[in-house]
């Protein structure tokens, strides 16, 4: 059963979003199970202010977006952990401000939201403003949080809204393959049945608090006593959105050679993996892993890591790019460039992102 089909249930009360409720009513709601809140509903009470958190305390979020756009958020999950423990969890549909046409029909058959079901809602910048109201300075979480951090920096966008101070974040699927490098694939449903967490996918409640149970999960596995701890054992650190919107990743570590990660000529291989015996190149940063597990990941599977786009490449990553660091008036790095050019040419180079590449993985 999908997250709308639990709370449509009957009479029109049951289809309305938070911001349809009475005056005063607020539009986060503590939740016993994942569901958006309902117009019926009285507000609840959310869990304790960011001044009755610990260090320890860190917020799980989830996106849904109407269309393939970052910045049409329609729906945003949470779930508050503190000490180890849930302390509360919610999610709220969002009205992204476009047209009925514009919404994705892919996108609607994933996570089951529709036009309809947004009228009324309240935008992101209303959600965003409450939610750093009770939480500034508490760092996030995500699953593929290259995802969920797009979403918010698009919508910051959208919204002319900055972030007053650095928003600390971390992912959920890197600290996975920390925890856990003989995991094949480190998506969400994939690491939630592995570890026993209940999920209903795509519903951004239940998502936001699988990917908040898995980091707990990892930190146990890493023998660590918190996060910050995790992270330093992982060889990580918080990322960062600043409030200039420009960013820096969470990874520590010196120079790579894609060499060093060539397939070992005693290994098996799957000969119809998808990226078996092709030549990959990764530009930009991931989220999910660091260069390194990349290199060793595609190595794992038959695939050539290199350093630089050439006439043998076959597939170039990309990963985020920090508009600060590429060359003065352009949106590409210099290897999407190049890829770019020799695709012109008729050569057979595949760019593709991270998600699509953690699929094929």
């Amino acid at each position: 059963m999908g997250l709308l089909d639990r709370i449509r249930g009957t009479g029109d009360t049951a289809t309305r979003p938070p911001s349809a409720a009475g005056a005063g009513a607020s539009l986060l709601s503590e939740t016993a199970t994942p569901k958006f809140p309902t117009r019926a509903a009285s507000p609840a009470p959310f869990p304790p202010a960011v001044s009755h958190l610990t260090d320890s305390a860190f917020l799980a979020l989830d996106f849904e977006t109407a269309t393939a756009q970052r910045g049409s958020a329609c729906a945003l999950g949470f779930a508050l952990f503190d000490g180890g423990e849930l302390k509360g969890r919610g999610a709220t549909l969002i009205d992204p401000g476009i047209d009925e046409n514009e919404w994705n029909g892919f996108n609607v058959t994933i996570h089951g939201i529709r036009p309809r079901d947004v009228v009324g809602a309240p935008s992101f910048s209303d959600v965003w403003t409450e939610l750093q109201s009770r939480y500034s300075g508490v760092p996030l979480v995500a699953h593929n949080a290259s995802f969920d951090m797009s979403v918010l920096r698009a919508e910051f966008v959208r919204a002319d809204l900055r972030p007053e101070v650095p928003l600390r974040y971390t992912c959920s699927a890197s600290m996975s393959r920390a925890a856990w490098p003989e995991m094949l694939s480190v998506s969400l449903p994939v690491v939630a049945q592995d570890l026993g967490i209940d999920l209903d996918h795509h519903d951004p409640g239940s998502d936001a608090h699988a990917s908040g149970q898995i980091l707990l999960r990892a930190i146990d596995a890493l023998d660590a006593s918190d996060v910050n701890d995790a992270l330093t054992k992982a060889h990580r650190t918080w990322a960062e959105i600043n409030p200039d919107l420009t960013w820096k990743n969470g990874w520590l570590g010196g120079g790579l050679r894609a060499k060093d990660y060539a397939p070992g000529d005693d290994a098996e291989f799957d000969v119809e993996h998808p990226l078996f015996g092709k030549t990959l190149v990764f530009t930009g940063t991931l989220h999910s892993m660091t260069r390194r597990e990349a290199f060793q990941a595609i190595a794992n599977v038959g695939a050539l890591p290199a350093d630089g786009v050439t006439k043998h490449t076959n597939v170039l990553v990309v990963g985020e790019q920090d508009l600060a660091r590429l060359a003065a008036g352009e949106t590409m790095s210099a290897k999407q460039r190049k890829a770019a050019e020799m695709r012109r040419r008729g050569q057979d180079v595949q760019l593709i992102g991270e998600i699509d590449f953690l699929r094929m993985l």
